[in-house]
C-alpha cells in the first residue's frame, strides 16, 4: 500500500487574524493544485485575499475581507 500527498487547505484566518472565520471557509482547491501557493492562487480567483503577520501569512475570505474589524485593545 502507497500513501501520497493530496494536497494543501487554506482554511481563512478570520476578521481580524487571530480569531476563527465564523463561516469556517476554506479555499476551493482545483484538482492539479497541490501546493500551498497553488491553493493561494486558487483562492485569489475567488476573492480571498493574504496578509503578512508576524512572519506567517494570513489568508481572509471574502465575508471576512468585507467585514475585518480592528482587534479589541487591552
Amino acid at each position: 500500500m502507497s500513501a501520497y500527498p493530496l494536497g494543501v487547505e487554506i482554511a481563512c484566518d478570520g476578521p481580524t487574524g487571530s480569531d476563527d472565520c465564523p463561516d469556517s471557509a476554506a479555499v476551493r482547491a482545483r484538482f492539479t493544485s497541490r501546493t500551498a501557493r497553488q491553493v493561494r492562487t486558487d483562492g485569489r480567483r475567488n476573492g480571498w485575499t493574504t496578509r503578512r503577520a508576524q512572519g506567517r501569512l494570513l489568508d481572509i475570505c471574502p465575508r471576512c475581507r468585507t467585514h475585518t474589524t480592528k482587534e479589541p485593545t487591552r
